[in-house]
Formats: structure tokens, C-alpha cells, sequence
């Protein structure tokens, strides 16, 4: 992986502030880093999952606009409340994944991206009882927003242009 996500920069960011609370070292508002921590460990799943789409298409992550992005947030809806949920009654749990994300990859070693795949993987089945992290992005191709974004995004192999001659004209 050529560069550390920013959702997970911010990840680790959170994590220092709230052990900075906890040691009253910083006037930080635990609840808010809480809740911005819990937004961006949301926020860097479905990054990955885009990730591992844009893979999947050989596109490159950029190419899928924001209506996949929106798409994939509507779809994860269900997923996402599971996730809060756990967390209200497990809050230890919100620093234990953060603390593996950021250590993982932020980690230096071959085949971090392999690390990285394995981990969210380990964290969709381990906390969310998602099995196959493969049937998750098989399900969003079904989903037909999806599908029109992953569409719109795979370049189209360009035509040939006429040959001119040199007065401009079509041979």
C-alpha cells in the first residue's frame, strides 16, 4: 500500500486525544472524539470496501464518483447501525479496532495490503458476523446505483481516429 488512508491518520489522532483525556493532559472532549472516532472507523471501512471494488474493476479509486460513495453508505446503513450498536454496549471496543487499524496499517512490512485485507476481513466477521467480506461486495454489485457507478467509471477503450491527409480531409 502506497500511503496510510487519512481516515486512518485521523484514527490515530482520536486515539492520542482521548488517551490524552483520560490522563488529563488535554482539554478535549471525550464524547466528541468518541463520536468523530466512531465516524471515521465507519468512514475507513467503506473506503476499503471501495478499495477492494476498485481492485475487482481494475479502476483506480477516484473513478468511482460520489453516487457509489452514496450508494455504498445507503447500503452499509444496516451494517452501520450494528456496528453503533455494538459499540453502546462495548465502548472498550470503538479503541480495541481503532488501535488494530492504525497498527496495522501504519505498520511497515510486506504485504501490507494483504494485513490490511485480512484485518477488516477479521473485523467484519469477528464484531459483525459478516462471514465473507467477498459476498458483501458481491451483494453491492446487485445493488443497481452501484452498478450504474461502477459503469460510469470503467473507461471506454477509445476509437480510433480517422486518418486526415494534410489538407485536412478524411482518407
Amino acid at each position: 500500500m502506497s500511503s496510510i488512508s487519512p481516515y486512518t491518520l485521523v484514527i490515530a489522532d482520536c486515539l492520542e486525544s482521548l488517551a490524552d483525556a483520560k490522563s488529563g493532559d488535554s482539554k478535549c472532549d471525550e464524547k466528541q472524539a468518541l463520536q468523530l472516532l466512531i465516524n471515521m472507523l465507519q468512514g475507513r471501512m467503506l473506503e476499503h470496501i471501495k478499495q477492494r471494488v476498485s481492485n475487482y474493476y481494475n479502476l483506480e479509486p477516484e473513478a468511482l464518483n460520489e453516487e457509489f460513495s452514496v450508494s455504498l453508505i445507503e447500503v452499509f446503513a444496516e451494517i452501520f447501525g450494528l456496528f453503533r450498536h455494538k459499540f453502546e454496549e462495548m465502548p472498550w471496543l470503538v479503541n480495541k479496532i481503532a488501535k488494530r487499524i492504525v497498527d496495522v496499517e501504519t505498520g511497515i512490512g510486506s504485504k501490507t495490503e494483504r494485513r490490511i485485507n485480512q484485518l477488516y476481513l477479521s473485523i467484519f466477521c469477528k464484531y459483525f458476523e459478516y462471514k465473507n467480506i467477498e459476498k458483501i461486495i458481491s451483494t453491492l454489485q446487485t445493488d443497481p446505483r452501484i452498478q450504474r457507478a461502477i459503469i460510469t467509471a470503467i473507461p471506454t477503450p477509445s476509437l480510433p481516429q480517422p486518418k486526415l491527409n494534410p489538407a485536412g480531409l478524411r482518407r
